[in-house]
């Protein structure tokens, strides 16, 4: 028995050693969630917008051509439940805020929670922003280990990232993601519209869950005076083309009625503006550096007329 355990134990020591390792890593190394966090904590008194939304606000939305005092909450695949929990937890700590923007995409209003694009986020929302994220179960051990949200392979490659780039933070001091650089490649842009279009399409066209949260964000900046701004980013017409017509009426729709119903609420939609060419786009629904500053004057003429 005794040469049993040694052997289990010779065996268990290795893997101990690597989730220790992946879990100082996770704990330690700043990336763009503890970043964002930090520096919305720090900001707190100046800001007067909050952008909120998925990769298309996070790369699209640049607070440097804004001006009003501005800060992008928005990352990668988040949810308008991750912009709900965002909103309620630092709304109250920013006596200035005068605007919220809120993006509402192709999948936004469909979205469901803890789907492969989220799955192991909500994790990473807990424990570096802080946040209280009901769908965690207090049970569960990854709630408690970030080394256990992720598979192995995942870990190495982010572990990679940082010995190449230096950092794991994807985002410059007003929340911008500022990687998106290049301009997409006309030749392959009917390839990547099609991939990225298949893996947007859910198949669903019930909207009441998100709607209901989008309308909660409403109802909670009306009690504090703050305009809420429906905002559809631009996408490339490859990418457009091949979406549902249908559901996107009925997200135009969605997003006309939450304005008619709401008198905080106004609307400025991208999707099909003529002024995004192709030199505008990382990818097919993304825009790069050069789209997110025009997209973000735009925004700007809108305030400064309002």
């Amino acid at each position: 028995m005794r040469k049993l355990l040694t052997h289990i134990g010779l065996f268990l020591i290795p893997i101990l050693v690597v989730w220790i390792l992946a879990e100082l890593f996770y704990r330690t190394v700043p990336n763009t969630y503890t970043y964002k966090n930090n520096q919305i904590l720090n900001e707190n008194n100046d800001v007067n917008m909050l952008v909120f939304g998925d990769s298309h606000t996070f790369y699209g939305i640049n607070p440097e051509w804004l001006s009003v005092s501005s800060f992008n909450l928005a990352n990668i695949s988040q949810t308008i439940y991750f912009d709900k929990l965002l909103l309620e937890k630092h709304i109250n700590h920013l006596p200035k805020l005068k605007y919220v923007i809120i993006s509402v995409e192709y999948t936004t209003l469909s979205q469901i929670d803890n789907t492969q694009e989220d799955i192991w986020r909500k994790y990473f929302y807990s424990a570096q922003m802080d946040l209280e994220v009901p769908i965690i179960d207090w049970y569960n051990p990854k709630k408690y280990s970030l080394a256990l949200t992720r598979k192995f392979n995942k870990t190495w490659k982010s572990y990679r990232d940082y010995r190449t780039e230096g950092t794991l933070i994807g985002s410059d001091v007003n929340g911008w993601g500022n990687t998106y650089l290049a301009t997409v490649d006309s030749l392959e842009l009917k390839t990547i519209a099609k991939n990225i279009s298949r893996k947007h399409e859910d198949g669903s066209m019930d909207f009441s869950l998100n709607i209901g949260r989008i309308q909660q964000i409403i109802d909670l900046c009306k009690e504090r005076h703050i305009e809420v701004i429906l905002i559809n980013m631009p996408v490339t017409k490859d990418y457009l083309d091949l979406l549902n017509p249908e559901k996107l009426k009925k997200i135009e729709a969605t997003c006309d009625r939450l304005v008619k119903n709401n008198t905080n609420v106004k609307r400025l939609s991208f999707l099909r503006d003529p002024r995004f060419t192709t030199a505008d786009f990382q990818d097919a629904d993304h825009l790069n550096a050069q789209g997110a500053k025009k997209c973000s004057l735009l925004i700007n003429e809108y305030l400064e007329k309002n």
